[in-house]
């Protein structure tokens, strides 16, 4: 036995020393064939004392608990020895029976008792203490662990994973056998693990044909949702078609009749005029997005006169000691005459500048002003340069994780009378959905953000198609501030976005912010990011390789994508660790909304420390207030690394110091709006490490990907 080879053992389960009756999470040991006892750990669900084992798994070494093998699949064998059958009925398995009663019932029947219960429970009634009462009660718990043990061994039998199989028994119940059976892609829908070709290998495994209409169906709604996880609100139907063809070997001309079984039957929408198909949610959100935008512009409101405008404005500038230029007092004047406008423009052109006018100007005019950024480190970079309270766009709508809905909405709205969104790039159509919903009618809207950002993560490019729909008015800030021209940060992402290569500081510059640092090698790209880490920033610009500095990479895989940089740093920063995949120290982010837990997709934080148990995690998030955060071992898998993340995850957030490679190891994401991105991530040093070739193709590629939507669309059909 060496640790990280696979192990299957077969054995008696001598006690269970821990298990969470929630995700079954356990803990137990298990004496093996050779009479030694060996600790497994994982789910393992419908375990009692005394029952035989089957694992497989792999052996590790926990830092705190010793070797152990980490179970991976099970198979549970009914105990055959009288003394194993007493152990395993007097465990609490059965309601009525308890350690004297199974004794008794074992006295009687031998190593037949689970027989006996199965084949003639009558006799049963021989037993001293049990009567037709007991033995209904007895029966009826019987059956239940039954059902439950038989849904665990029909779905691992399909290869699915004991974690997934607790996920799909508690979601389906006694019906999971059936559910499955009749229609198994409905897992792919359901359940939080399972996606489209883990479903159709389950189908397979039951018989269902390639061209059975299930299969058709459900994978014409994968391609959709892929789609939407590329950004894509829909998809054209020759699009949809093609990807569903690609996807199942099936003519496109064959899978337009279940195209037209998923239209009649609701699970999607087409636009007969466009031949646009949606997802029936994602129809509806880019619709009332639309409606909400002219439904805020055309409310009635009470103008202000311009002399009063004049006069806030003016005051704004006194009591912020500002001397704003001629651009950007009308940009001010803008957001205070629009019920609907947007503020847009690149690092140094002076939008936190305007928005503190605009606050400022706002207040003077008694207006009430409600300040929200999509995530918790904007929202507190925005509450720092406004010296205001400025909330999460999830808090701002109050969040209720016990009802799963926000408590702001069209029929209890935010109170304010003026709301100003920053960071309004990274805001998905959903998400802008309910945030329109919840602005009171009459309310001012202020939207703030830089186009040429990447788009949101989520679906939809909510910013850009505002802007485009030629409708709201839009201020674009594209003059570049005395102070931000000393900034080569500044500087330099504006070279970036019009495709010219970086500038370097002076040559002996040792106080610059920006440098580029050449390396062709993939291996020497890497070893020089670990010696910049943890040598050359903390002692050149005395930052904390920790917490001031993040690696900011194109891509998630290889090894100078965020998995493989993620190995190397933890390694040097956090060195106790241990070979486990997250301990005690990691820096590590979120990675899927997870809305009763308070954390949301990017959100970075610290390991803090392992619970008692050696397996909860501890994770302090101090942003947008400081709190520590549960993870029970099945919510883990909604943890990665953070030392390095990719790009797209780091919208919205800035750090002191960012360190960005760029090796044609990353071609296929190679974009300036990506490089010009990661550069503007930075606050006080930013240091691209990597070859000039692919920094070269990067700049070339200036073609944007554009996401299917027909919101711009939506907003010029309504205004006119």
């Amino acid at each position: 036995m060496s640790i990280g080879e696979p192990a299957e053992l077969v054995g008696e389960v001598q006690r269970i020393v821990f298990t969470n009756p929630e995700n079954h999470w356990t803990v137990l040991r298990l004496n093996v064939e050779d009479g030694n006892l060996v600790t497994a750990v994982g789910t393992l669900a419908g375990i009692q004392e005394g029952e035989q084992l089957r694992i497989w798994g792999r052996w590790i070494r926990d830092r705190r608990y010793g070797v152990q093998v980490q179970v991976q699949r099970y198979q549970l064998l009914m105990p055959a020895t009288a003394s194993a059958i007493e152990r395993y009925l007097g465990s609490g398995l059965i309601n009525g029976v308890g350690p004297k009663t199974a004794k008794l019932l074992v006295k009687r029947f031998g190593d037949k008792t689970l027989d006996v219960i199965n084949k003639n429970p009558e006799r049963l009634r021989s037993v001293r203490g049990i009567g037709q009462k007991r033995l209904a009660q007895l029966l009826k718990s019987w059956r239940e662990t039954t059902q439950f043990r038989e849904v665990m061994v029909f779905l691992q039998g399909l290869g699915i994973s004991p974690r997934v199989a607790v996920k799909i028994h508690k979601n389906y119940g006694v019906e999971a056998v059936s559910r499955v059976r009749a229609n198994p892609y409905d897992l792919a829908q359901d359940i939080w693990g399972i996606g489209f070709q883990k479903a159709d290998k389950i189908a397979s495994e039951l018989g269902i044909g390639e061209d059975h209409q299930d299969r058709l169906r459900a994978g014409l709604v994968h391609v959709l949702q892929e789609a939407r996880g590329q950004g894509h609100v829909c998809l054209p139907r020759e699009t949809l078609l093609a990807g569903g063809e690609a996807l199942l070997g099936i003519s496109a001309e064959d899978l337009g009749a279940e195209l037209s079984h998923l239209e009649f039957n609701g699970r999607v929408v087409v636009e007969k005029d466009n031949d646009y198909i949606y997802i029936p949610e994602l129809y509806l959100s880019e619709k009332r997005v639309a409606k909400a935008l002219l439904r805020l512009m055309d409310a009635p409101v009470v103008m202000k006169s311009e002399s009063l405008i004049q006069l806030a404005v003016a005051r704004a500038q006194d009591a912020l000691g500002l001397a704003l230029s001629g651009a950007q007092q009308r940009a001010v004047r803008g957001a205070l005459t629009s019920r609907v406008s947007v503020i847009t423009g690149g690092p140094g052109t002076g939008k936190t500048t305007i928005v503190r006018a605009v606050v400022c100007a706002l207040e003077q005019l008694n207006e009430k002003v409600a300040l929200c950024a999509p995530t918790g480190r904007a929202s507190k970079r925005l509450s720092i340069a406004t010296g205001r309270d400025a909330r999460t766009i999830h808090r701002l709508l109050e969040w209720q994780p016990s009802e799963m809905s926000f408590a702001r909405d069209e029929y209890n709205p935010v109170e304010a009378d003026a709301i100003i969104v920053d960071e309004v790039s990274m805001v998905d159509l959903t998400l802008c959905d309910r945030l329109l919903a919840a602005v009171a009618e009459g309310a001012r809207l202020i939207l703030v953000g830089d186009v040429d950002q990447l788009p949101s993560v989520g679906v939809g490019s909510v910013l850009s198609d505002i802007i485009s729909s030629k409708e709201i008015d839009v201020v674009v800030l594209d003059e570049i501030y005395r102070q931000a021209q000393n900034s080569l940060i500044v500087t330099n992402a504006h070279r970036v976005l019009q495709g010219q290569m970086p500038e370097q500081p002076p040559k002996g510059d040792d106080k610059a912010d920006f440098y580029w640092l050449e390396r062709d090698d993939p291996e020497g790209i890497s070893a020089l990011i670990q010696k910049v880490v943890t040598e050359r920033i903390p002692v050149a610009f005395g930052m904390d390789p920790i917490r001031d500095v993040q690696v900011l990479t194109p891509m998630r895989r290889g090894l100078l994508g965020a998995e493989g940089l993620n190995a190397m740093l933890s390694r040097v920063l956090n060195p106790n660790r241990g070979n486990v995949r997250l301990a005690a120290g990691d820096k590590v982010m979120q990675i899927k909304n997870n809305y009763e837990k308070g954390v949301y997709n990017g959100d970075v934080g610290f390991v803090d420390r392992i619970a008692e148990d050696g397996r909860t995690l501890m994770v302090r998030y101090d942003e947008p207030h400081e709190r520590i955060v549960l993870y029970e071992p099945n919510d883990q898998d909604e943890l990665v690394s953070a030392w390095a993340i990719t790009i797209h995850k780091s919208q919205g957030s800035e750090y002191p110091a960012v360190i960005i490679p760029v090796h044609t190891q990353h071609y296929m994401m190679l974009r300036r709006n990506l490089i010009y991105t990661a550069i503007t991530r930075g606050s006080r040093l930013v240091l691209l490490v990597g070859s000039r070739k692919a920094l070269g193709l990067a700049l070339r590629e200036s073609t944007i990907v554009p996401r299917y939507g027909r919101l711009a669309e939506r907003i010029r059909e309504l205004m006119h």
